[in-house]
């Protein structure tokens, strides 16, 4: 028993009006997983004509067997004096492995179905963790985050999913009636999989940028449950939005400023700004302005004047960086050079000195700014 192709679906309707028994599948939405079509008497007859549409694969079972299946558009003539053809399509291996475990075994017919198989993808299924989950950040270390997303799915192994899932369906197999397990499988092995993109150093918040790797994580996950016994497969995950919880967020935050602040330029901002407001509160100060002052003069001596004097500290970074970035400047033809030579048109150049206390350009044996002697 098995199908012979006979025509492509461009002609269905001529020859819909040919044959008695036509049997054919309307397009499967993103709800609907599979399809049951019977016959009137449980039987399909000889010379059948059958149709496959796109995105779907068709499953003729007799008695719990696989008699012939098809994963290619068209239009088939069912023989039941020919041997199955099984046009495997994308599923070559699939087929293979389908038969040695549900071929027929030739007893006699007692019920005949054709099964239709949804095998695009199914998107936009919604998911998110009901509480906070542990991420051991590689850079913020163990933090706790929430996730939503949505991921899609397909089906890669019709007959291991009509087996295990679909098999005793009346008409109808639909998404609703699979996704509460689906969902609640999916997140376990969400958290195993975004542990292992922490463990490859992946920074909490760049996990929406890694969808590729997180599916390739989740397969490995969820193998045994969704693979190999329902036949299913995770497509993509696209996580849309991730936030730590309240403790993590304050910890990440302090961290932040910490790395901030320990680059010179940043100190210096924070100084500055560190300054001009503790100017602000000594001159509303309740008890009059020169107490404010009295008290910030205090704070100078005590610190070595380094909160009452930034802009010098904002000056000295400026003339140092300036200096690394720009270089020298040739006397000859101003052009900005950072060797001892001017490339351009030969002549020395003459090293710059700076004030080892107030960071000011000295040209000669003391600094005209301080006094303070240059060696």
């Amino acid at each position: 028993m098995g199908l012979i192709k006979s025509a492509f679906t461009s002609i269905s309707s001529t020859l819909h009006d040919q044959w008695e028994e036509y049997i054919t599948c309307d397009s499967l939405d993103n709800n609907t997983l599979v399809v049951k079509k019977t016959t009137k008497n449980g039987v399909i007859s000889n010379k059948s004509r059958i149709q496959v549409a796109p995105g779907q694969v068709a499953l003729i079972f007799d008695s719990g067997k696989i008699l012939d299946a098809t994963a290619e558009e068209g239009i088939y003539e069912f023989d039941s004096s020919t041997s199955p053809s099984l046009f495997a399509g994308q599923f070559g291996e699939v087929f293979k492995e389908m038969w040695e475990r549900f071929k027929f075994n030739g007893a006699p017919s007692k019920e005949q179905a054709i099964f239709y198989v949804n095998v695009k993808e199914i998107i936009d299924n919604k998911f998110g963790s009901s509480s906070p989950m542990a991420y051991p950040d590689p850079e913020y270390k163990n933090i706790y985050i929430r996730y939503f997303g949505v991921y899609s799915f397909k089906i890669a192994d019709p007959f291991a999913f009509i087996s295990n899932i679909a098999g005793n369906i009346s008409d109808k197999y639909t998404k609703e009636m699979l996704m509460e397990q689906a969902n609640a499988e999916f997140v376990s092995a969400l958290d195993v999989s975004l542990q292992e993109c922490a463990h490859e150093g992946v920074v909490f918040s760049s996990l929406p940028s890694k969808q590729l790797l997180i599916a390739e994580h989740m397969n490995e996950a969820l193998d045994t449950k969704w693979k190999t016994l329902r036949g299913m497969e995770v497509v993509s995950v696209a996580i849309e939005k991730i936030t730590p919880d309240d403790e993590s967020r304050d910890r990440i935050q302090k961290f932040d400023n910490a790395s901030m602040y320990g680059r010179e330029e940043y100190a210096t901002g924070r100084m500055v700004d560190a300054t001009a407001t503790a100017m602000e509160n000594a001159a509303s100060n309740a008890n009059g302005a020169a107490t404010g002052f009295m008290g910030l003069g205090m704070m100078n001596n005590a610190t070595g004047s380094m909160v009452g004097n930034p802009l010098e500290y904002v000056k000295k970074s400026e003339d140092k960086k300036s200096t690394e970035q720009s270089g020298v400047k040739c006397s000859n033809c101003g052009s900005i050079e950072k060797g001892k030579f001017c490339s351009k048109c030969g002549t020395k150049l003459e090293t710059v000195r700076h004030c080892t206390n107030c960071g000011e350009v000295v040209t000669g044996a003391f600094c005209s700014a301080c006094g303070t002697k240059v060696e």
